[in-house]
């Protein structure tokens, strides 16, 4: 009894564990919190407004992989390695990330028009655009504050960022919805995006408030921020290439989706349900399990890199051969709950038979996005940013040519065909070239 008290000691004594549990239990949390609220939303907007409500969310991926993910990855591998530096780290990726988020809101709240109408193809999506604007440099302040965090290997402030984010976005869709409810009017699709900047504006108030007391006793200089901001800029654009390359393949398959499916010969009507249901419902589902494979990716990245800058070897090739067995493993039992479960979830949740089809036929991904996801993540930390974006570009043309070649002509199955092509791909590169570099 003693023996396993002290294993299990052991084991939460190590940051990379305890982190990834902090983690995954406000990110299951939240995943339960937006799946009832993408049920509330399915009620109150229908698919169709929940079809637009999709159609712009890709333009946060966007404008977050410009301004946020990069270096929100980039100031964790840097603390990890520096952390005597952090300060100095932190305050140089909140300036760069906060100015180019500045110039995203005003380049997308001034030509909310042009992009509804030339880009999305649906004119009904400009106020959503106008208002997701001012999302943007919240999101890219707590960003960086997370980043901060991770590099640290100190996650229950990023987990309780996530869950205030979270619940003040259901909150303030919630509120909205009870006072048009008494009014008698409908709720709007751009009331769900109210939300989110809700989300984006409470989560920010929290970070800088919680940062607050590392900072008490700082002293800044013009050469040191000079000097970090150049090495900040040569980790953040390879960084936030690979996260562009990854929103730009989600933004053109959600706007080649709806045209390639008309190209087959449904209605508009149809080609959007059937693209809100993929999208804003079957996708979520299969993705929600991944909340565990994806806060150890973001705890994996400052663990290796501190492992490599230390030289150990050994640790790194333990930890690969770990992750990759246990992806394997937990993406199979999933493959199975959701092909076994895929009617009663469809049906029980969305009552959708259509989300039920389309989870049957996309649950063998499980075991290759958890793979790739995490061995992504390793590769980052070992410095080989340049190499994943090679990989992901690869990857992401094969899927957009074959939504474009074959969707005219066989429909939303030719999607499910390219999906499962592509991840197969991802899976195998990413794998040679962890393992080239492993055995260098």
């Amino acid at each position: 009894m003693t023996g396993d008290f002290l294993i299990v000691k052991k084991c939460l004594s190590n940051p990379l564990v305890t982190g990834t549990i902090f983690l995954t239990l406000a990110g299951t949390t939240s995943r339960f919190m937006g799946f009832f609220f993408r049920i509330f939303l399915n009620n109150v907007m229908g698919s169709t407004g929940l079809g637009l409500y999709q159609l712009v969310i890709p333009l946060m991926s966007v404008c977050m992989s410009l301004c946020c993910n990069g270096f929100q990855t980039a100031t964790s591998k840097i603390v990890a390695e520096k952390p005597q530096n952090r300060q100095i780290i932190l305050i140089c990726a909140i300036i760069m990330s906060a100015t180019i988020a500045l110039l995203l809101t005003i380049i997308m709240y001034s030509n909310a028009n042009y992009i509804s109408i030339c880009i999305l193809s649906e004119p009904r999506c400009t106020e959503l655009v106008k208002a997701l604007s001012f999302s943007i440099l919240p999101a890219a302040i707590h960003s960086c504050i997370n980043g901060y965090y991770y590099g640290l290997k100190k996650a229950t402030i990023p987990a309780a960022t996530q869950l205030i984010e979270q619940t003040a976005r259901i909150g303030t869709c919630y509120l909205i919805y009870a006072i048009l409810s008494d009014g008698g009017s409908c709720f709007k699709p751009v009331y769900s995006i109210y939300g989110i900047v809700a989300g984006e504006a409470s989560a920010t108030v929290f970070s800088v408030i919680t940062i607050k007391k590392d900072f008490s006793y700082f002293k800044i200089s013009v050469k040191s921020l000079k000097t970090t901001a150049y090495g900040m800029a040569a980790l953040f654009i390879p960084l936030s290439l690979n996260y562009i390359l990854a929103s730009f393949s989600s933004s053109a398959e959600n706007v080649l989706i709806p045209r390639t499916l008309k190209l087959y010969g449904l209605s508009p009507a149809l080609a959007l349900d059937i693209f809100g249901t993929i999208s804003g419902l079957t996708l979520p589902v299969l993705l929600f399990p991944g909340v565990l494979c994806s806060c150890a990716c973001v705890m994996l990245l400052p663990s290796v890199s501190e492992a490599n800058a230390a030289g150990k070897d050994a640790k790194i090739t333990k930890t690969i051969n770990s992750c990759a067995l246990f992806g394997l493993c937990f993406g199979l039992i999933f493959t199975c709950i959701f092909y076994l479960l895929s009617d009663f979830i469809g049906d029980f949740l969305f009552s959708s038979k259509l989300c039920g089809y389309f989870l049957r036929r996309l649950c063998f991904l499980c075991p290759l996005m958890h793979i790739s996801g995490m061995l992504c993540s390793i590769l980052h930390g070992l410095g080989k940013a340049k190499q994943v974006l090679f990989v992901n570009l690869l990857t992401c043309a094969i899927r957009i040519l074959m939504i474009m070649l074959l969707v005219p002509h066989y429909g939303i199955d030719a999607y499910l065909w390219a999906m499962l092509v592509s991840h197969v791909f991802m899976t195998l590169a990413v794998g040679i070239l962890t393992c080239h570099t492993a055995h260098k």
